[in-house]
This record gives C-alpha cells, structure tokens and sequence, in this order.
C-alpha cells in the first residue's frame, strides 16, 4: 500500500492539518488527523496515483462512506502514518 501524507496548510489543529490517503482501482481512503475525520470516495479515475489537490476537492465537497470492516486496517495504517507526520 503507497501512503501518501501532507500538510493542507489549514490552521485546525497546533500541527495544522496532517492528511494520509492511499488509493486502488475501487476507492480513495484518507485520515485526516487533526479533524479527527476519515473515510472513503469512490475512485472515479481508477488510478492508483492521485494527486493531493484532487482529495482536497473531493474531500472539501464530502460525500465520503465510513469504512467497511474489511477496510479497518487501512484505516489504521492511514492514522499511524498520519499522527506521526
């Protein structure tokens, strides 16, 4: 799994605003941790590299799913790489 993180230069928490995201064919999957939000959009380009701008504009439109259990430990490799950004 390539887990991308970077800093949005929002001002949400004392260490700004920490997102990790990864993506497949199927799904986006990001944590942000300093809003204490995460979820998943649908992977409408199928492709495995998105660029950070583009979760940006799809986050800031919402619309993203709560994980499913099978996708809990993405969520948890996301967190980890995101608080310790």
């Amino acid at each position: 799994m390539d887990i991308k993180v970077f800093q949005t230069g929002r001002h949400y928490s004392e260490k700004g605003q920490r997102i990790a995201y990864t993506c497949d064919d199927d799904n986006v999957y990001f944590v942000d941790a300093d809003r204490g939000i995460d979820g998943v959009f649908p992977n409408y380009l199928h492709e495995k590299d998105i660029p950070h701008w583009h979760l940006m504009g799809l986050y800031d439109k919402g619309g993203y799913r709560h994980y499913k259990l099978k996708e809990l430990y993405i969520r948890d490799a996301l967190s980890d790489r995101a608080y310790n950004f």
